[in-house]
């Protein structure tokens, strides 16, 4: 997608637990995939999972190549324009956005070190400033002729976003699809993916591992 601006924006702290969680999680179903070779192939030797994972791919690919468009056409207009204005603004030594916005007037009225009523004031200003943010993003493209551009890029993350919930939810059918399923998990950065659909796949993978376990057992 576009550049960040460092400058714009607070890092968002590392969730160790969620992150161990993650891992510890991966690391069991990756050795449960292991487990599933030895159970016998099912009768159908085709798996939707990994027609899916191939979908995936090329939506993925698509989208990232629009989206590459878009940061050298943003990094060219630049030059001339300057930076797209991004959906942040400054409160208190934070820059944020969104729901982000929310979140810091219920912990400044948590904290009780300031009068209610001038967070409360302090608050609508910033929702006001941040909604004249996200106007000019659409505006710099207007001018600088990327409206259609970007909207393909929003089009391609949308599509490809749709997909992948999609494709965590389904069920592996075949100890293959189980364990192409569960590489494509480890494969991707799902330790810092804010989305987390890696733990729904995951949670996908176990749910075959112990149907094919049971069927087995059967």
């Amino acid at each position: 997608m576009a550049r960040v601006d460092s400058e714009n924006t607070t890092p968002m702290p590392v969730d160790p637990t969620r992150r161990r969680f993650l891992s510890t999680a991966a690391t069991l179903a990756a050795g449960g995939a292991a487990l599933a070779v030895a159970i016998p192939p099912a009768l159908a030797a085709d798996d939707p999972i990994l027609a899916m994972i191939a979908v995936h791919k090329k939506l993925r690919a698509g989208w990232q190549e629009i989206s590459d468009q878009l940061d050298e056409a943003e990094f060219d207009a630049e030059k001339e324009h300057g930076r797209r204005p991004a959906a942040l603004i400054h409160w208190r030594n934070y820059h944020i956005g969104g729901s982000e916005i929310d979140s810091r007037r219920e912990q400044l009225l948590e904290a009780g070190e300031i009068d209610p009523a001038t967070i409360e004031q302090e608050y609508l200003d910033a929702k006001a400033r941040y909604h004249a943010r996200v106007a000019a993003g659409p505006a710099w493209d207007e001018l600088t002729g990327l409206s259609a551009l970007r909207k393909d890029a929003d089009r391609g993350f949308a599509a490809e976003w749709r997909y992948v919930k999609r494709l965590a939810r389904t069920k592996p059918t075949t100890p293959a699809g189980t364990a192409a399923l569960i590489q494509y998990v480890l494969d991707d950065d799902f330790s810092d993916d804010e989305s987390y659909w890696h733990m729904t796949a995951l949670r996908s993978a176990v749910a075959a591992l112990n149907s094919m376990s049971a069927a087995v057992a059967s």
